[in-house]
């Protein structure tokens, strides 16, 4: 049941970001079984006992960096990925912005981990009371940058009026960002990445992957 459950996750993630189906990755299956386990461990721990040694730096440090999955989530401080997912150093390869944009610069990033540390996973993670997605509702003028930001969200929302239902179409617009880039698509076909979208609650600590809701 756990194994559907996953491949449903990244069957979906795959139509949602190229518009088409891939091949699954089983290493992105194992990374996305991992990524889960870490939750619990985080639920059911106050502290992360994740590997943070010296002797982990120093071994990242001379032989570089092999993390298991990309995740691109919101810079919101109560959203710390390594903590939720109970990761270490080296683990995940994570990009951060404000409303979880899929920007030129997280597209790049995206395609760094997947094209040149080989990452086979990438996870798109939004979260319950996202202040991007609520300004974005208000349809509030904010000033400079954080105004193109939040103009970003609004276009990812649509007509949502409901929060849970614009984090979720927030989320789905920046996973299909990802079909932007032909790197993605090309490795993605050859069955070397898949994708999936999560929502994290902020209360709770829970991670819900997003699968089709007509075939939950």
């Amino acid at each position: 049941m756990e194994q559907d459950r996953l491949r449903a996750a990244l069957a979906f993630g795959s139509r949602t970001a190229l518009g088409s189906q891939t091949p699954l990755c089983p290493e992105a299956e194992a990374s996305l079984s991992a990524l889960l386990r870490g939750n619990a461990l985080y639920l059911a721990q106050e502290r992360n006992m994740s590997n943070l040694t010296d002797l982990v730096r120093t071994k990242t440090a001379q032989e570089g960096q092999h993390p298991y999955a990309v995740v691109v989530c919101c810079a919101d401080s109560r959203v710390p990925p390594e903590h939720i997912f109970h990761a270490g150093i080296g683990d995940l390869f994570v990009i951060r912005n404000a409303g979880n944009v899929m920007t030129p610069s997280a597209l790049g990033s995206v395609e760094y981990a997947v094209g040149h540390l080989h990452v086979p996973l990438v996870l798109v993670m939004g979260h319950r009371g996202c202040g991007a997605v609520a300004a974005a509702l208000l349809h509030g003028h904010e000033p400079g940058a954080l105004g193109d930001l939040v103009a970003q969200v609004s276009a990812a929302v649509g007509h949502c009026h409901d929060p849970r239902q614009a984090e979720r179409a927030n989320l789905l617009h920046s996973l299909a960002a990802l079909g932007a880039s032909e790197h993605l698509t090309l490795l993605a076909e050859a069955g070397k990445v898949n994708f999936a979208g999560a929502i994290y609650d902020i209360r709770t600590g829970t991670v819900e992957l997003c699968q089709d809701p007509q075939n939950p």
